[in-house]
């Protein structure tokens, strides 16, 4: 999918997401910005997350892009911490939004 497809489709359905409470107060779970930055949790919370392997990852209109879950890792290293950002599944129905203050929030459509 186009850079421009996939923000796009991310920004119009980012508004019906219904987020999940990781505690009973948040929705928002802090994974570390910088050196502190649990690369292995994001990983699993991904995996997790999602079923599928296929993923996109939307920030701006031509910096959006597809990847997997395989490399994940890598393609959202130079983004944490610095940019907000969200990935979703290829339908836009499960979502994660991080937060450049080291903070993710997992979702689904409503």
């Amino acid at each position: 999918m186009d850079s421009h497809l996939i923000y796009t489709a991310s920004d119009s359905m980012k508004n019906k997401v219904n987020w999940i409470k990781v505690t009973p107060d948040s929705e928002w779970f802090y994974f570390g910005i910088n050196d502190e930055i649990k690369k292995k949790s994001l990983v699993n919370a991904i995996d997790n997350h999602f079923a599928e392997d296929t993923l996109y990852v939307a920030f701006t209109r031509k910096k959006s892009f597809q990847t997997t879950k395989r490399d994940i890792a890598k393609t959202i290293d130079n983004l944490l911490g610095f940019q907000d950002f969200f990935i979703w599944d290829t339908d836009f129905k499960k979502v994660m939004e991080f937060n450049k203050i080291g903070t993710l929030r997992c979702g689904q459509l409503k």
